[in-house]
């Protein structure tokens, strides 16, 4: 079995004392067996971006420390929006107001005296709800006129002191009239339009989002005899919802080769809550018995618009039960949600899950093997042209992952950004290799999936991990010296992104003067706007706005700076056609000619190029075997 390294039950005596002004303290109100908060959320505004919340908190006379959630699971940083708190209000039991100070350090952190003989306190707190878009990242409350997300943890505040997994809540809900829900939540018959949910941990209500809206659809994915699985969805537009009976069969089939994959599962039910809306934003977060997506309003129904990132998004949510949720870097397995979170590992939680998801998607049907190259090599060709692992490793991108996501707009091949997702992908591809070359073939990721995330004895909601553990589980699937490996990849600076992954898969880099077949964007995310010469050039734009420009390149070379806007090529007004046939006559004219707008000055910037159209693709090589279709054949029919 394995060995969990750390669990949550190992930092009670941490949070069983606390400091406060200098004094350590024992919690005062929390004995073995906690009373449970009462938590009365009224979403009925939440079409109007607001709702409002009633917690009945059991205490005891004297100082209490209250915590709104700071570091949410699944962001992986600090990102509780404490600034969307419109309205906090304390009073005892019979209406008397009980002042309160925000901790001058912790902004999260609210500081009151219980009076004497008062055994609970009521707390009045209403939340403005306008975060919306990709910064929400599924983890704000959100709504509009006809459809809306609820994520607990924008609705709560609780006490110092005790370990959330063992803090239980009484949740009722009320919701605008006539819209429906979905949650992996158990509800119970509603009374007088209050909607009441069983009694759980405050972790488990905040790893439990809601989905609401006019319209709903549910759809159960799970084979008769199966673990429930269930995909629900909800749009302000009905005809969203009519999944054609092919996608559902994908859906169906991911669950199926999830299953297979792992060999166990660890939710006794799993949800797929999707919002589809062009109003509320991209977005995904993983939980242990459900995820919270969100797509455009016609992603799922339109074949054209259900490829490339959405076509990862749920398979890689769901990949998280297993990977992140269940088995979880020990250091990111805290005891409350003020704690911060040690990210060093996300190159497992989130660089393994982004491999796996990858795989399911493949092999579940939602695209197909020849589409995942062109996908796969987008990755191959962004991490190639990030030149910041020069001085920076991987490993550091996740240690520093909260200032790592969306640091600017400018040059971020060389301060790096979440790496540990595409590249940490690039290298559980070169694991799942290596295994299938000292075994012959015999074994692959896929054992050691089996037996790193096997159920671990005496860990049901969560096991946490350490490196060892996950060195340990390589080394019994295939003996290598996978210590030195990872230590060179992962925690020491890299000259060029490692491509012996390509060959070992059974490919190799070749330029072509075709450029790939990309997934088209719904209208909603701007369609056909991204436009790259990233592989000639060194240059992406988006709607004629310079995003990247690779450093060491043509136009690097030449002065071309990111935020630049381009609005003429060769002498006629810029668009990807212009620059296609500009590439192309760059054979004959040895440049390229850029009309830019800088502030309130126009100049021409020449970039001296003659090689034409180039993509980089991958190629077969002859006579060595397809690994990397052999990875992604389906384990099922």
């Amino acid at each position: 079995m394995h060995c969990s390294g750390f669990s949550r039950f190992s930092s009670i005596a941490y949070v069983m004392s606390v400091s406060i002004a200098g004094m350590l303290i024992r919690s005062q109100a929390w004995g073995a067996d906690l009373p449970a908060i009462a938590i009365q959320i009224d979403a009925r505004e939440l079409p109007r971006r607001l709702v409002h919340t009633t917690l009945d908190i059991p205490c005891q006379p004297g100082p209490l420390r209250l915590w709104y959630p700071k570091w949410i699971p699944g962001s992986h940083a600090p990102k509780g929006r404490v600034e969307d708190v419109g309205g906090l209000r304390i009073e005892t039991p019979d209406g008397t107001s009980i002042p309160w100070k925000r901790d001058e350090i912790e902004m999260h952190c609210f500081t009151l005296k219980v009076p004497d003989g008062v055994k609970s306190i009521r707390v009045k707190l209403d939340t403005i709800c306008e975060a919306s878009g990709s910064d929400a990242a599924g983890i704000y409350t959100y709504g509009n006129a006809s459809i809306g997300t609820i994520n607990w943890n924008t609705c709560v505040l609780y006490p110092e002191g005790v370990l959330v997994d063992d803090l239980p809540v009484k949740v009722r809900l009320r919701l605008p009239t006539d819209w429906k829900f979905a949650t992996a939540l158990k509800g119970e018959p509603a009374v007088d339009g209050w909607i009441p949910f069983q009694q759980v941990s405050l972790s488990t209500l905040i790893d439990s989002p809601l989905i609401t809206g006019r319209n709903l659809r549910t759809i159960k994915l799970s084979a008769e005899g199966k673990t429930p699985v269930y995909l629900h969805l909800t749009s302000e537009s009905a005809e969203a919802l009519n999944l054609d009976a092919k996608v559902i069969e994908m859906y169906s089939k991911l669950v199926r080769e999830a299953e297979a994959l792992f060999g166990v599962v660890h939710y006794p039910e799993y949800h797929f809550l999707v919002v589809c809306t062009d109003d509320g934003g991209r977005f995904g977060v993983e939980h242990l018995t459900s995820s919270m997506n969100g797509v455009s309003e016609r992603s799922l129904i339109d074949d054209q618009y259900r490829k490339g990132w959405v076509a990862m998004l749920l398979p890689h949510e769901y990949a998280h039960s297993w990977c992140g949720k269940y088995r979880r870097p020990a250091d990111m397995v805290t005891p409350d949600y003020h704690t911060p979170m040690k990210t060093k590992l996300l190159w497992v939680y989130e660089g393994l899950d982004t491999y796996l998801g990858e795989v399911l998607m493949v092999r579940s049907g939602i695209v197909s093997p020849e589409e995942y190259r062109t996908t796969l090599m987008r990755s191959i060709r962004s991490m190639s042209a990030t030149t910041g692992r020069q001085w920076r490793p991987l490993e550091d991108t996740a240690l520093a992952s909260h200032i790592s996501r969306n640091p600017g707009r400018s040059w971020n091949q060389l301060r790096r950004m979440q790496d540990y997702y595409p590249e940490g992908m690039l290298l559980w591809y070169e694991c799942d290799t290596i295994i299938r070359e000292r075994t012959d073939g015999a074994k692959s990721l896929d054992d050691f999936c089996k037996r790193f995330f096997a159920k671990v004895k005496g860990r049901d909601i969560v096991a946490g991990h350490d490196y060892q553990d996950v060195i340990r589980d390589l080394k019994a699937v295939a003996d290598y010296d996978w210590d030195t490996f990872i230590q060179r990849r992962v925690m020491a600076v890299q000259e060029t992104l490692p491509l012996d992954v390509v060959e070992r898969l059974g490919y190799r880099l070749h330029y072509t003067d075709k450029p790939p077949i990309l997934p088209t964007n719904p209208p909603a995310w701007g369609a056909d706007s991204d436009v790259t010469a990233s592989d000639s050039l060194g240059l992406t734009f988006v709607n004629g706005q310079i995003t990247v420009v690779v450093p060491g390149m043509p136009a690097d070379q030449s002065g071309m700076a990111p935020t630049m806007k381009v609005i003429g090529v060769n002498g006629k007004k810029f668009s990807s056609n212009r620059l296609r046939d500009a590439l192309a006559d760059s054979i004959s004219r040895k440049k390229v000619d850029f009309l830019v707008e800088e502030g309130d000055e126009f100049r021409t910037i020449s970039i001296p190029y003659a090689n034409g159209l180039r993509y980089l693709e991958l190629v077969r090589i002859d006579g060595k075997p397809d690994v990397l279709g052999n990875i992604l054949k389906p384990l099922t029919k």
